[in-house]
């Protein structure tokens, strides 16, 4: 079970109850973690009705992956459909669904081999239609007077070759009369170069030459990007002077207040912060469920002490990552709800959550994340998982003398 294995009560009669309600809401993940619970605290590991309720649940998630891969396709995103569809192949247990998910997946490696067949001066120009098709009208009618110079120069930047991008760049702004859609292009390509001070004066330079109500995507951008260099730079009035541009970019739109708020607790200003987020939150309600939201409100009301909210959304997160079969959590929100569930008493979950992250993507912590978790095990009495954790930490945690100290005194203490 790994990092679910104590997520749910020890009472099998209650699990399957738990589950089938999961079932019914199309929780399938949760669903099939639950009845396997279930399965394991009843003495008879062969209950039919429970081994028949997690292949419907393993279909039912390969039947949702295969449905994403189909809308993926329908909008062009061809590798987040390859990924839908191995995952869909991964949990099938049915002949149809696997056939189904095959032949799909065999589809888009036949579209490949064609497009990977395709000349290389094709390629560029698929990438300026995909480069364009972002563009505002007013935007796409100055870069039609550059000519082909501006194409070769943003097809450079696209194949992350940013010196040769930056230098058409330049060329281009010295010649030009009145630029003013340029000046992003080169902000960006300036600040891929490392030239901060350049690209903060061309993206401030862009900001000045549009109109009112012009920008939408790009003004929010250029906002962002200033704001993200006030703040490297120590300056916090500029850099909230970016943010309230961004919001007044876009006001409607969710991520700028997201945005602010992040930069607000991350400055120890939680209360401020909160405010934000929930602008941010009411106007998500007609988006995606974007979870950086959910984590950030979870982290800021945990600034302010109100750890029954937090735990909360933050839950919400790992319920985000669970119900697409993702267990690399992340980091602020996984490490937060360790200590959360640590403080109430709950040292089975906070110790499920390092299990976790001792397994996932932030190798560089694998031995504290072991070790943490072999901390918590000796709280519970698991005295042989926790010396299985503790001794993993002490292998991992070759260049830390400190955690290396920590984790002899527990072994020391078996």
């Amino acid at each position: 079970m790994g990092l679910f294995k104590k997520f749910f009560t020890v009472d099998p009669a209650a699990l399957e109850k738990k589950a089938d309600a999961l079932f019914a809401a199309g929780d399938f993940g949760l669903a099939k973690l639950a009845y396997e619970k279930a399965l394991d605290g009843y003495a008879d590991r062969d209950q039919a009705s429970l081994v028949n309720r997690i292949r419907e649940c393993t279909d039912a998630i390969a039947r949702r992956r295969i449905d994403e891969a189909q809308s993926y396709l329908a909008e062009g995103a061809i590798e987040l459909a390859a990924h839908e569809l191995e995952g869909a192949l991964e949990v099938a247990t049915t002949d149809a669904l696997r056939e189904e998910a095959q032949r799909l997946l065999d589809g888009l490696e036949a579209e490949d081999a064609r497009e990977q067949a395709v000349s290389h001066e094709m390629t560029d120009e698929e990438r300026i239609a995909l480069i364009a098709g972002q563009w505002q009208d007013e935007q796409a009618d100055e870069y039609e007077g550059y000519g082909q110079r501006l194409f070769d120069a943003l097809v450079a930047m696209q194949s992350e070759r940013f010196e040769e991008a930056r230098e058409g760049l330049e060329a281009i702004a010295n010649g030009a009369e009145e630029p003013r859609y340029l000046w992003l292009e080169l902000g960006r390509a300036r600040l891929l170069t490392e030239d901060l001070a350049g690209g903060k004066e061309a993206l401030e330079r862009f900001l000045d030459a549009l109109d009112t109500q012009e920008g939408g995507e790009t003004r929010l951008a250029a906002h962002l990007a200033l704001a993200r260099l006030a703040d490297e730079g120590g300056n916090f009035e500029e850099a909230m002077s970016h943010f309230e541009g961004a919001v007044n970019a876009m006001p409607e739109d969710h991520r700028p207040y997201l945005a602010m708020g992040a930069f607000l607790r991350n400055k120890g200003h939680g209360g401020e912060a909160l405010e934000v987020l929930r602008t941010s939150l009411e106007l998500s309600k007609t988006a995606t469920v974007d979870w950086r939201l959910l984590e950030e409100l979870g982290l800021a009301h945990d600034a302010v002490g109100k750890t029954e909210e937090a735990r909360s959304f933050l839950e919400q997160v790992i319920a985000f990552f669970a119900q697409n079969q993702v267990t690399d959590f992340p980091i602020p929100t996984a490490t937060t709800l360790a200590r959360l569930y640590e403080t109430d008493g709950r040292f089975d979950r906070a110790a499920d959550m390092y299990r976790g992250l001792s397994q996932g993507g932030d190798r560089a912590n694998h031995a504290l994340y072991h070790y943490e978790a072999g901390r918590l095990l000796r709280e519970l009495g698991l005295h042989d998982e926790a010396h299985r954790m503790l001794t993993r930490a002490e292998a991992l945690a070759t260049d830390d003398e400190d955690l290396r100290h920590k984790i002899a005194a527990l072994l020391q203490d078996e």
